[in-house]
């Protein structure tokens, strides 16, 4: 019997965003599941916002953790950008058979590698005391950072769907140096799992040499592949299901 394999989405987006892949591994004889993290899982408005203030990335780590924990079977995790971290301090407390980190967000203790990444950071600067509030997306900076690859028509469209994120939690991924509660630092030692890296070859904010430089710190225990002309959101674009196929040949294996 095949484990569940529990799909965790980004930062300003929500279960949707993982559908494609979730419905690959269905065909596949995998059951699986998308689930929120807090506030995610609803229409973006002034009142989900105001919710948001404060929320921290550690909330949304006991947010999946409950659901894993209520599963008959310890599952996989697959993760994207900042799911990627959130499954690895699940698997941190053994809570993942498995875990693939689809362009995993930056941990602490891992610096910049690009002058790309880098500006990323400076844009949030210019944001004031964003930590203390909510952060709207952006939509020159997605189109560069994270639509990259996707189809100009579609750009638009999946920007439409997205919606405010906790500064807080934006803070933490992005300056987490800064972060006296070190909310974003992982436990290799104590993840014995296996681990996949799968790093988009044209992803701006997690390039494939910061990427490779998270999975290394796991030795053995991971797998790192270059997904060639593929961006951030690579779950929606064109060619997705290429690396729906690798992941899932992956996670047979395990």
């Amino acid at each position: 019997m095949t484990p569940p394999v529990v799909l965790i989405h980004g930062t300003n987006a929500g279960p949707w965003t993982m559908i494609n892949f979730a419905e690959y591994f269905k065909q596949e004889g995998f059951q699986c599941y998308c689930p929120a993290y807090r506030y995610h899982d609803r229409l973006p408005s002034d009142e989900t916002s105001a919710f948001l203030v404060g929320t921290s990335i550690e909330d949304y780590v006991e947010d999946i953790a409950q659901f894993v924990e209520n599963l008959d079977t310890l599952p996989m995790l697959v993760g994207h950008s900042l799911g990627g971290i959130v499954a690895q301090k699940l698997a941190a407390r053994e809570l993942a058979r498995a875990i693939v980190l689809l362009n995993g967000s930056v941990n602490w203790g891992v610096l910049p590698t690009t002058d790309e990444e880098r500006a990323l950071g400076k844009r949030l600067m210019s944001a004031g005391g964003f930590w203390e509030d909510v952060l709207l997306p952006d939509y020159e900076t997605m189109a560069k950072y994270g639509f990259n690859k996707l189809e100009s028509n579609d750009q638009r469209r999946v920007f439409e769907r997205l919606g405010p994120e906790s500064g807080r939690v934006m803070f933490e991924l992005f300056f987490w140096m800064f972060d006296e509660n070190q909310t974003t630092k992982i436990d290799y030692e104590r993840t014995t799992c296996p681990v996949l890296m799968v790093s988009g070859s044209e992803d701006l904010a997690i390039p494939p040499s910061t990427a490779r430089s998270i999975a290394e710190r796991y030795g053995l225990q991971a797998t790192f592949y270059e997904a060639k002309g593929f961006g951030h959101y690579l779950m929606l674009e064109p060619e997705w299901k290429k690396i729906a196929q690798i992941c899932l040949e992956w996670m047979v294996k395990q």
